[in-house]
């Protein structure tokens, strides 16, 4: 018997059949392979977002030991005018302008040099105003990397250019904002000094002492998304994105609120594009100040009314948001909580039983 010898004419390379199916092999395993890569990266994402909002609630308690154990509010007084007290005023709490928690946290985050841009003994302006001192330019343009979620794309940049009536100005904003209550106490405007039922406001004075809900079931900053800027003149949310809209009307109150969880809508006038976009200042309705009173990403837009406003905690999370605790805890909350336990965390005073969420 002959030696088993290759045949010649045998072609040594793939036929068009083999190669096809090879190709198709590839492509099922990157098809298999891409949503675990994206999970994975949105998963270093979300943990990236948890550890801002630690850093932010870490310097909160530094604040509380360094100011008599009280909580950074909204800034400003009954009076609008300068001191010449400035930050190291012995009310530190009060400021004769709208600086937010987030300003006032800024020393002990390792942020001196930032906070050193701001003159805190300079009138700012009134905080129903978006106009911008020159003074105060560069810091409200100022990025601050732990504040931002690199989740939230919803911005064309991490700065955002808008038009005063003065000249264009460039404000950076933030994911997190502080918890100004629930809103079902009526109170959506955190910039008149009206006090509500959670923790910050214009003139805010509140203290650890005063969360007698516990520090571990009181929501202290929670995570929203960020608008890019301009507005559109549509009037639905079909329209718009709502975690980048907010939906101009003439009322909010309680009622509003009532309508939409009866599974009714709002009307609006126009749907306004600047949410969550300057970190500086917190009592306009464009600052890092907020309220529970739309559970997490909710199908209907938050709802505006000159410097009244009604939100909901957003993210590009799948599921959910981050928030951190007064107790120094970060924890995901996810969209469908309980609506009776998710508000109840956004008071101090409550006397809510919460369950999990």
């Amino acid at each position: 018997m002959l030696p088993y010898t290759l045949n010649p004419r045998r072609s040594k390379g793939f036929t068009l059949i083999e190669l096809l199916v090879v190709i198709a092999i590839i492509a099922i395993l990157i098809a298999l392979l891409l949503p675990a890569v994206q999970q994975a990266r949105e998963a270093a994402r979300r943990s990236q977002c948890k550890n801002n909002l630690k850093q932010v609630i870490l310097a909160t308690h530094n604040y509380l030991s360094t100011w008599s154990e009280m909580l950074p509010n909204a800034g400003g007084t009954p009076k609008y005018g300068k001191t010449s007290n400035g930050y190291t005023a012995t009310a530190p709490q009060i400021y004769p302008n709208d600086f937010s928690p987030l300003a006032k946290l800024m020393p002990y985050c390792e942020q001196t040099a930032l906070i050193n841009l701001v003159p805190f003994e300079a009138y700012m302006g009134h905080p129903g105003l978006i106009d911008l001192p020159p003074e105060f330019r560069t810091a409200a343009s100022t990025v601050v990397s732990f504040l931002i979620c690199p989740s939230d794309a919803s911005a064309p940049s991490e700065v955002i250019q808008i038009t005063a009536s003065t000249s264009p100005l460039n404000y950076a904003g933030s994911n997190y904002a502080m918890n100004q209550g629930n809103g079902l106490d009526g109170v959506f405007h955190p910039g008149n000094g009206t006090p509500s039922n959670g923790l910050c406001w214009v003139g805010a004075r509140i203290k650890l002492r005063d969360i007698t809900d516990g520090t571990s079931n009181t929501l202290a900053f929670a995570e929203s998304t960020r608008g890019p800027g301009s507005d559109l003149t549509v009037t639905s949310s079909t329209d718009a994105d709502v975690r980048q809209y907010r939906l101009n009307t003439t009322s909010v109150s309680v009622t509003e609120l009532n309508t939409i969880y009866s599974g009714g809508t709002i009307s609006g006038t126009s749907m306004e594009g600047k949410r969550m976009m300057c970190w500086l200042r917190g009592a306009i309705p464009q600052g890092p100040v907020m309220n529970g009173a739309l559970t997490p990403n909710h199908k209907h837009p938050d709802l505006m009314y000159s410097s009244a406003k009604a939100t909901a905690a957003r993210s590009y999370h799948t599921g959910g948001v981050n928030a951190a605790m007064c107790d120094g805890s970060v924890r995901f909350i996810g969209d469908s909580v309980d609506r009776t336990v998710y508000q109840g965390a956004w008071t101090r005073h409550g006397n809510e039983v919460l369950g999990e969420f």
